[in-house]
C-alpha cells in the first residue's frame, strides 16, 4: 500500500483490515486468550470493529427507533460516544448494521445507512451527510472502501458504484449503474432471527443478502491500490449465475474494465493477491474460483470451499477458506496454492466437537446424526503465528426440504497453525460469529457476535423442539474483546 492512502490510516480498517480483503496481518497471535470484556449486548453486531491507530474501536449496530447505531469504544471497552438516537429522522439509522466503518489519517470515520452516506469526526460530531436518494440510490452498502485516489465510496445493494470526496461528501464522478441482472430470489426469514436484536423491518431487508439473495449486490468491494482497480460481484443474467466486475476511476468517470460471468450465486466478497495478479471469489456451490486480475480470465477453482464464507489471502500468496454444513460432509477449512489450486491441507475440527459434547440420541428426521460436529462460524484471519478462526460445536439439524444447519452448543475460537492446520489451542467465546476475527498490534483480539445460528434455534426452533433436544446457548451479541492467555488447564478452558 501506499504510505499516503487512508487505508492504511488504521490497525484493522472496514471488514476485512485492508484494501484487499486479505484479512491478514502481521499482529502477535496465541494460542490460548481470554476475556476482557464484552459489550454492547443484547445487540447483532454483524462485522467489525474498525480498530484506528490509537486502537479506538468504532461499530455498528441496528437496533432501530430510539436506539445508537454507530458506537465507539476505546481498547478497555469504556464507551467514548454514540451516535445521536434515531427517530426515523437524518441521524444515522439501523440500515447502517452491516457496516464496520472506515477511519482515514484524520480521525474521520465513514459509514453509510439506506438514505446516507456520513462522514463523522473522531469525536462523534457530524462532518458531512450526503443524501443517497438525490443521487438515484435506494439501498445501502454492504461496506464502504477508499479507492486508489483516496475517495471514499462503494457499491450499493441496489447496484450503483459511488465515490465521495472525503472532505465534502460531493461526487467526485457520476454515480455508475452496474449492468441490470438478475438476483436470486429472498431467502426465507428463519424463525428467532435477531428476535429483540435488531429492528424487525432491518432484519428483514438484510438477512436474505446475508446468503448472497435478493440484491443485484450483497459484498464488499476489494481495492488493487496500484492498479486502480476495484472488484465487485453482482448478480448474473439468471438467479444463479454470478457477474465479477473491475471498475477503475479515469478520466472523470467509473468505467467497466472487464465483466466475467460464472456459475452459482454469489455470497462471497471478493480478496485480492499480494501481488494484485489474481481475485479470487466463491459461490453457493463451495466453489472458490480464481480469475486473472487484469482480464478477469478463469484461472482455476477449488471445489471444497466454502459457499459463504470470505477466503483470506496470507503474504505468501497462500488463500485460506472454510466450508460450513453442507449435506454429507464435515465442514472443513483449506490452505490453497495460489498457483495450482490445489490444496495444502484440508482439514476438519470434529474430533474438538467430539471432546466437548456428548453423542446425542437421535431425533428424526431433525437429528439424525448422533455425533456433535465442529463448523466454521466465521471468515478466518491469519496473524504472525496463527490462523484465528470461530467454530460452533454442536449437532445437524436437517429441516425436511431445507439445507441443513448446525445446532449451535459452545462456540470457541480456534487457533490453528496455518502450515499444516493443526489445532494449537482453543477459546470459549459466549455466543456465534457468522462474521470475522479482528486482530490489533498488542495482540488484542476482538470477534462480533452476528448471532445469525443461536437466535434462530434458540428463539424459533427450540420451542418446536423437546428438551432434550435444545440448546441452551442463548443469544447474546455484541462484541467480545480477548487477551492472549496461558492455560491452566485446558480441559476446562481456566486460564491465567
Amino acid at each position: 500500500m501506499t504510505r499516503d492512502n487512508p487505508w492504511t490510516q488504521a490497525q484493522w480498517n472496514s471488514i476485512h483490515g485492508d484494501s484487499r480483503n486479505s484479512d491478514a496481518v502481521p499482529y502477535p497471535t496465541a494460542a490460548h486468550y481470554a476475556l476482557k470484556w464484552h459489550r454492547l449486548q443484547d445487540a447483532a453486531v454483524l462485522f467489525g470493529p474498525t480498530v484506528d491507530l490509537d486502537g479506538n474501536l468504532y461499530l455498528c449496530s441496528g437496533r432501530g427507533t430510539n436506539f445508537s447505531h454507530l458506537h465507539a469504544l476505546d481498547a478497555d471497552g469504556d464507551l467514548r460516544w454514540e451516535s445521536e438516537p434515531w427517530t426515523n429522522t437524518g441521524h444515522i439509522g439501523p440500515r447502517a448494521c452491516p457496516f464496520a466503518p472506515l477511519v482515514d489519517a484524520s480521525g474521520a470515520i465513514f459509514l453509510a445507512d439506506d438514505q446516507a452516506f456520513f462522514c463523522v469526526e473522531g469525536d462523534g460530531s457530524p462532518r458531512w451527510r450526503t443524501d443517497l436518494h438525490a443521487l438515484g440510490i435506494r439501498e445501502g452498502f454492504a461496506s464502504a472502501v477508499f479507492s486508489a485516489s483516496g475517495h471514499v465510496g462503494g457499491v450499493s445493494l441496489d447496484g450503483f458504484a459511488v465515490l465521495l470526496d472525503r472532505a465534502t461528501g460531493a461526487p467526485v464522478v457520476p454515480p455508475l449503474a452496474l449492468p441490470r441482472g438478475t438476483p436470486p430470489p429472498a431467502a426465507s426469514l428463519p424463525p428467532g432471527l435477531w428476535q429483540g436484536m435488531m429492528d424487525k423491518e432491518t432484519a428483514a431487508l438484510l438477512f436474505p443478502g446475508f446468503f448472497g439473495t435478493h440484491f443485484p449486490v450483497t459484498n464488499s468491494p476489494a481495492v488493487d491500490l496500484d492498479s486502480g482497480l476495484l472488484y465487485i460481484t453482482g448478480a448474473g443474467d439468471s438467479a444463479m449465475q454470478t457477474r465479477l466486475y473491475a471498475l477503475r476511476e479515469e478520466a472523470n468517470q467509473l468505467k467497466i474494465v472487464f465483466t466475467r460471468q460464472f456459475d452459482g450465486r454469489c455470497s462471497v466478497t471478493p480478496s485480492l493477491s499480494p501481488s494484485g495478479h489474481q481475485v479470487y471469489t466463491g459461490n453457493h456451490r463451495g466453489e472458490l474460483l480464481a480469475f486473472a486480475a487484469d482480464s478477469g480470465t478463469p484461472l482455476w477453482r477449488y471445489a471444497p470451499a466454502g459457499p459463504a464464507a470470505s477466503p483470506s489471502v496470507g503474504s505468501d500468496g497462500t488463500i485460506y477458506t472454510g466450508s460450513n454444513t453442507v449435506p454429507g460432509a464435515a465442514s472443513q477449512l483449506s490452505a490453497i496454492d495460489p498457483e495450482t489450486g490445489e490444496a495444502r491441507w484440508c482439514r476438519d475440527y470434529d474430533a474438538l466437537a467430539s471432546e466437548l459434547l456428548p453423542e446425542r440420541a437421535p431425533l428424526k428426521p431433525f437429528f439424525t446424526d448422533p455425533r456433535p460436529h465442529a463448523v466454521v462460524n466465521s471468515v478466518q484471519t491469519l496473524g504472525r503465528d496463527h490462523l484465528l478462526v470461530v467454530l460452533a460445536l454442536g449437532y445437524t439439524f436437517t429441516p425436511p426440504g431445507a439445507a441443513p444447519l448446525t445446532q449451535p452448543h459452545q462456540v470457541v475460537l480456534a487457533s490453528i497453525d496455518p502450515g499444516d492446520g493443526a489445532l494449537t489451542g482453543y477459546t470459549r467465546l459466549p455466543d456465534t460469529s457468522e462474521a470475522g476475527v479482528v486482530m490489533a498490534r498488542d495482540g488484542s483480539v476482538y470477534t462480533c457476535h452476528a448471532a445469525l445460528t443461536s437466535s434462530i434455534f434458540y428463539r424459533g426452533i427450540n420451542p418446536l423442539l423437546p428438551p432434550s433436544h435444545r440448546t441452551a446457548l442463548e443469544p447474546k451479541g455484541g462484541v467480545t474483546a480477548l487477551r492472549p492467555a496461558v492455560v491452566k488447564n485446558p480441559r476446562s478452558g481456566r486460564v491465567a
